[in-house]
């Protein structure tokens, strides 16, 4: 399998590689209208220049003006003839050789009359453009004191994109080959994750079965022992076998649970007396003092409609989440209260806490937070999803509250039912 190392390194190689794919190719693209633009303005002042000309063959003037185009903004354009200008001859001469050079682009355009000082404005063509767009469009006033006329074309970004079709849609393929790669990362990324996920979970699995495997071993082994002479280490070690059999059944049918969803056998119960029950158990399996231990029940009579047994699992579960994140600090406490009409419970450990930036994965199925090594902390990663699954099933809510080396609070919110409120 690949290193962590090297597939964080391969991940930014490739985000580096996308990066330049995705910038080479709007340079690429910037410089192909650059010389669409250009090759259209070299096309355009020819055919402008031979309208020029032609106009002034028409009035039989032999003298050509020197530079006759300007281009005054980027699609507007005034061209100096110097001599009279006839709109029906310049209109003929505009449409042979604009299409000459094979320039169809929809344009207006307007006569300069030296006479009266005034624009005389001019035809269109094509139709997309309207008598309304080309009239509408206000020629600048630029008075060269000479006989000249401009042309606009309203539309030549569109019209420079579309011959560029050809690149536009290699641009679109390889952006599309893009994200394509970049979904294909996203996948490989998130089934490496489940990966990990399933192999820490295999290898926390082996070890929380084997223990209470183990220790049945050794019960055996004690029971063969003294079968004869000491009966009542025979029932302790009996005991011992029932109480990790029973421990093993739970983990085991807490795994082949999760699929199926909780089956709740809703009953009407105190929730303080079931909470006080697990953490007596909690207590005298853990050799928990006084000092250690904080039982603040709400002096409230509360009944809840809730699945007494898996109510009791979730108290269970956050109970040895509370003692085994204490590491050599164990001060667990453990209130009730009511709140707007709802039962909360709280249960807080002032252990080693956790990062703010798991809260919102915490509760996720087989989401352990990293502590270093998996065996530090036994456990599956499926206590806490079960917690949330069954608090959702009863309409509840429950969350942390906690920060890195200061300990935790999670927190329970069940609605209590009007009647029996």
């Amino acid at each position: 399998m690949i290193s962590r190392r090297t597939f964080r390194v391969f991940i930014v190689l490739a985000a580096l590689s996308f990066a330049g794919v995705l910038f080479t190719q709007v340079i690429w693209m910037k410089k192909a209208y650059s010389q669409k633009r250009e090759d259209f303005n070299r096309q355009l002042t020819l055919a402008l220049q031979e309208v020029v000309r032609d106009v002034l063959k028409y009035n039989n003037t032999e003298t050509m003006p020197p530079n006759p185009v300007s281009q005054l903004t980027e699609n507007y354009f005034a061209v100096m003839v110097n001599d009279l200008i006839d709109p029906s001859v310049l209109d003929h001469f505009i449409k042979i050789e604009l299409n000459r050079f094979h320039i169809n682009e929809p344009y207006a355009y307007s006569i300069y009359d030296c006479s009266n000082k005034q624009l005389v404005y001019g035809g269109y063509y094509k139709e997309s453009l309207k008598v309304e767009s080309a009239n509408a469009y206000k020629f600048p006033p630029f008075k060269f004191d000479n006989y000249y006329f401009t042309i606009y074309f309203p539309n030549i970004k569109m019209g420079l994109f579309s011959d560029m079709g050809l690149w536009i849609y290699l641009s679109l393929l390889v952006l599309l080959i893009l994200i394509f790669f970049t979904y294909s990362f996203f996948v490989i990324t998130r089934q490496k994750r489940l990966s990990e996920v399933q192999r820490d979970f295999i290898n926390n699995m082996a070890h929380e079965i084997r223990t209470p495997l183990t220790t049945i071993g050794m019960s055996v082994t004690g029971i063969e022992t003294n079968l004869q002479n000491h009966q009542d280490k025979v029932l302790i070690y009996s005991q011992i076998i029932k109480d990790e059999s029973a421990k093993l059944k739970m983990q085991l049918e807490r795994i082949l649970g999760l699929d199926e969803g909780a089956k709740l056998e809703k009953v009407w119960v105190d929730p303080n007396q079931l909470i006080k029950s697990c953490c007596e158990k909690v207590v005298l399996l853990n050799h928990l003092s006084d000092q250690e231990f904080k039982l603040d029940l709400c002096p409230d009579s509360v009944q809840l409609f809730i699945d007494a047994f898996h109510f009791s699992q979730v108290c269970t579960n956050l109970l040895d989440n509370a003692i085994k994140y204490s590491a050599n600090n164990k001060h667990i406490e453990v209130k009730t209260f009511v709140v707007n009409g709802n039962f909360q419970l709280m249960v807080a450990d002032h252990g080693i806490g956790i990062a703010s930036k798991y809260h919102k994965k915490i509760f996720d199925r087989f989401f352990r937070v990293p502590y270093g090594n998996i065996h530090q902390v036994k456990g599956f990663g499926i206590g806490l999803f079960y917690v949330k699954q069954i608090i959702l099933a009863h309409k509840g809510h429950v969350w942390i509250e906690s920060e890195l080396n200061k300990g935790s609070k999670f927190f329970i919110d069940l609605p209590i039912p009007i009647s029996h409120g």
